[in-house]
């Protein structure tokens, strides 16, 4: 699934998606974000990791499972049917408590 400015991908196949080092699957990317899916993501013992911002927006939906969101203070639990936004900038971690499936759309739009 590549993209640059001549050419817009409009359609992705499942068997075409790309895999980020994250375990994330990136399905689609437009011109101003793109669109990730994390699948059957396992819970996860985040005690050790370290808050950290990225230079986009995530707005996220939760299909099946849980995570815990901390941002500004607050510990958000999300779960099934829970939509979600990080804004750009600001430090945040996670921790998947039960199996998590979820989708993401990122603004700018995130490749790796």
């Amino acid at each position: 699934m590549t993209q640059n400015s001549d050419i817009q991908q409009y359609k992705v196949s499942r068997d075409e998606t790309k895999h980020g080092k994250d375990g994330q699957h990136h399905l689609v990317a437009g011109q101003h974000g793109s669109m990730r899916l994390w699948h059957n993501e396992a819970p996860s013992d985040t005690d050790d990791k370290q808050p950290h911002a990225n230079d986009y927006e995530t707005l996220g939906y939760v299909i099946s499972g849980a995570v815990e969101l901390k941002m500004n203070g607050q510990t958000l639990t999300l779960t099934e049917g829970d939509s979600y936004c990080v804004p750009q900038g600001v430090q945040h971690t996670y921790r998947v408590t039960q199996t998590l499936t979820a989708v993401e759309v990122t603004t700018p739009g995130q490749t790796n």
